[in-house]
């Protein structure tokens, strides 16, 4: 996951609290935050990547869907709900090496 924000201290907010998750963490070029995750956090991104291919499929605008997420954090009394809209979708094709 990359992070793109004009906002130092969200950079710096989520470089820490990833780095405390146990996610490699490195600083990218520009307002810029790459977060790898591993394979169990991938599946919310499979979701939402079949939420944009759907979107696309369907002929509708890529922000005409809205994913709502809730998590409550082990021992948190309240839940958190994220509102997320797919802005833009692009396929890159990865060169296969070796045969």
């Amino acid at each position: 996951m990359t992070l793109v924000s004009e906002n130092a201290l969200i950079r710096r907010l989520v470089h820490d609290f990833s780095r405390g998750l146990g996610c490699p963490v490195e600083i990218a070029t520009g307002h810029s935050v790459r977060i790898q995750l591993d394979d169990v956090d991938q599946r919310l991104v499979e979701l939402l990547t079949h939420v944009a291919l759907g979107a696309t499929k369907a002929g509708v605008d890529l922000a005409e869907p809205i994913c709502h997420v809730t998590y409550r954090h082990e021992g948190a009394t309240s839940d958190v709900t994220l509102s997320l809209r797919i802005s833009d979708v692009r396929i890159d094709t990865i060169a296969k090496t070796g045969a």
